[in-house]
């Protein structure tokens, strides 16, 4: 009796094994950010893990546009509200900024060799400039509830 309980388990077990299908899973890929066309482009690849390896099936690209606000996947374009926008181009301009800082760091190089805020001596690397800042509404304080 116990050796057909344990039997039957087995079964069991090998048919639900059987059933089971591979989780797809997502990672990403890589991250472009164009000052030419002033668009975040990236890639993601879709996928299963086998053996904890990473098996590709496919790969697809987003890309967003501050300056135009809107996103867009596989030909479908949607708009990025006004903040949105707003918050991903002083983003990106950030990223900018580091890039160009960390070029002028490299040719003075290092650390070792000029004092952390000190101004570059040549004019630097030319980026796009900021599109005219728009009016703000005015912040709402926001209270944060603890429970115990």
């Amino acid at each position: 009796m116990k050796a057909a309980a344990a039997m039957l388990l087995v079964c069991a077990a090998l048919g639900c094994a059987q059933d089971t299908k591979p989780t797809e899973v997502k990672r990403l890929s890589a991250v472009t950010w164009d000052l030419a066309t002033h668009k975040l482009v990236w890639t993601v690849e879709k996928g299963t893990v086998v053996d904890g390896e990473f098996v590709l099936g496919t790969t697809v690209k987003y890309e967003v546009s501050p300056d135009e606000a809107f996103m867009a996947f596989a030909g479908e374009q949607r708009a990025l509200g006004d903040d949105e926008a707003e918050s991903l181009h002083h983003l990106l301009n950030i990223l900018s900024l580091y890039c160009v800082e960390s070029v002028e760091w490299w040719e003075h190089g290092g650390p070792d060799s000029e004092p952390a805020n000190s101004a570059p001596s040549t004019p630097g690397l030319v980026t796009k400039p900021d599109r005219p800042a728009q009016p703000k509404t005015p912040a709402v304080p926001v209270e944060r509830v603890v429970k115990v």
